[in-house]
């Protein structure tokens, strides 16, 4: 069972939360629950960003990845922001492989200066 805590105790009554820690398992097993909790956390926002907690995260797939990017974009439609807190390596190795960074943008992908321009070498038939 995944852990959805409240950690924003100053929000009043009949508000959703503007912080949750969520883990340590975010996959298609707990998509239908956590999206639950993150689309109540969105229409009860009282702030202008919604922070996650992904320290604990253990386990992420690809359905959580769509659920992020949804709350964000659902977020966005309120001019507010989704803020990832401390997201642990998992996560973050999750985000590069879909070609994000941590704030859930794409990640760049022109060359670093410093990076030399490698010509293609021409190959020897092997005898």
């Amino acid at each position: 069972m995944p852990e959805v805590e409240d950690v924003d105790n100053a929000v009043e009554p009949g508000t959703a939360p503007s912080s949750l820690v969520l883990g340590p398992e975010m996959t298609i097993a707990q998509a239908a629950e956590q999206q639950l909790v993150l689309l109540e956390a969105v229409q009860g926002l009282a702030t202008s960003a919604l922070r996650l907690d992904l320290s604990n995260v253990s386990d992420l797939d690809s359905a959580a990845i769509q659920l992020l990017l949804a709350t964000q974009r659902s977020l966005q439609d309120k001019a507010a922001e989704l803020q990832l807190h401390q997201p642990s390596a998992v996560v973050l190795a999750a985000l590069r492989s879909y070609g994000l960074d941590a704030s859930l943008q794409p990640m760049s992908l022109t060359p670093t200066p410093s990076a030399p321009e490698t010509q293609p070498q021409e190959t020897q038939p092997c005898l």
